[in-house]
């Protein structure tokens, strides 16, 4: 009888000992334990968080940037009597006191009259050209070409090479050379706003790869753009694009997080500020978006994804068969986008006469 007692006292003790594991290790009011929708709430915290800190950096940037004075200095370079344009070399003090180059023409002989001005903005590793200016002053525009930093003629300021530019700084914000360019291209968007020949009514921004990148990123933060057309955009979608790249500058980053992969969330922070996908809901101008569906060096799938992102009025231009180029027809395509947003003092026939011997061929 002993014994059966102490058999039944003893699985009670056992039972008492399951149910405690139970309810301390599967309860819902155990703190490890989380519900899944906690769990989403949670990351969905984390990225609000994120992109309140990413506006705020922006907001800031670009309010200061609006603070301080436009300071440049123009060189006549050459006039050109029978295309009518004026040529001028342009040394343009950039947000950080950087000196970048560049190159602005403006139609020959324009007096008491104000024409729209146009950004030009060249791809990763490429450089402005009077030409790409003089292809667009024939139409009108007072065009700026520049030259970015660490690119063309401004390399003699700032230099760190290809490879080399794309992950120079990148583990700060701050000192992030990506940041610095998009920098670059607000200020040169404010020379165009503030000179006096230029109808800052009608301000304009295109260009290829990293220039097409940037186009929408400045069109999203300066709503002085009147409409922008960026082709192949780099910096679209950069967690979906660069796994798939297989050329051209993601593969810099690649290199270098192989190299350091314990700084990959430092390297994935800064490229967060840079990503066209987080400035897209920001456009409110008309924009054109080019693709090419055989690009490798900035795969379609990140450019859709931010064409699909922005709100504004906006066009697609695709090329089947074409990679990271210039896309054929592409300039036609440009001038017709933004032919409607125009002054009247424009003249269509001059916009739709494609010069093939100037027209842009790189990025």
């Amino acid at each position: 009888m002993k014994n059966k007692i102490f058999y039944i006292l003893l699985l009670a003790a056992v039972i008492f000992v399951i149910s405690i594991f139970l309810y301390r290790n599967f309860s819902s009011t155990n703190k490890s334990y989380k519900p899944i929708n906690k769990v989403s709430n949670n990351i969905e915290r984390i990225k609000l968080t994120k992109y309140q800190k990413f506006k705020k950096f922006w907001r800031g940037m670009y309010k200061n940037l609006r603070k301080e004075k436009v300071l440049y200095t123009l060189k006549p370079l050459y006039n050109d009597r029978i295309n009518k344009i004026e040529t001028y070399d342009l040394t343009l003090t950039s947000y950080d006191g950087l000196r970048l180059k560049g190159y602005f023409a403006i139609p020959y002989g324009v007096k008491g009259k104000k024409y729209p001005g146009v950004l030009l903005l060249h791809g990763y590793g490429s450089y402005g050209t009077p030409g790409w200016a003089h292809f667009f002053a024939r139409r009108g525009y007072g065009a700026l070409s520049i030259d970015l930093r660490g690119h063309g003629r401004s390399r003699a300021v700032y230099n760190p090479g290809f490879p080399g530019l794309m992950t120079d700084g990148i583990l700060r914000v701050k000192t992030f050379s990506m940041v610095k360019i998009v920098m670059d291209s607000l200020a040169s968007l404010r020379f165009l706003e503030h000179y006096r020949s230029i109808n800052s009514k009608y301000i304009f921004v295109t260009g290829g790869s990293m220039g097409g990148g940037l186009s929408l990123i400045d069109a999203a933060i300066d709503h002085h753009i009147t409409a922008a057309a960026g082709d192949v955009p780099f910096l679209s979608d950069i967690p979906v694009q660069m796994p798939l790249a297989k050329m051209g500058p993601y593969m810099e980053v690649k290199a270098f997080l192989k190299k350091y992969p314990k700084d990959r969330a430092k390297v994935m922070g800064s490229l967060y500020y840079v990503d066209a996908k987080h400035f897209a809901s920001w456009i409110k101008a008309p924009v054109l978006v080019g693709i090419g569906l055989k690009d490798e060096d900035c795969p379609p799938k990140g450019s859709f994804a931010v064409y699909k992102l922005i709100k504004s009025k906006k066009q697609l231009f695709i090329a089947k068969n074409s990679g990271h180029v210039v896309l054929p027809g592409w300039n036609e395509e440009v001038f017709k986008f933004f032919a409607p947003y125009l002054p009247k003092t424009i003249k269509p026939s001059n916009i739709n006469k494609i010069d093939k011997k100037n027209e842009r061929k790189i990025l």
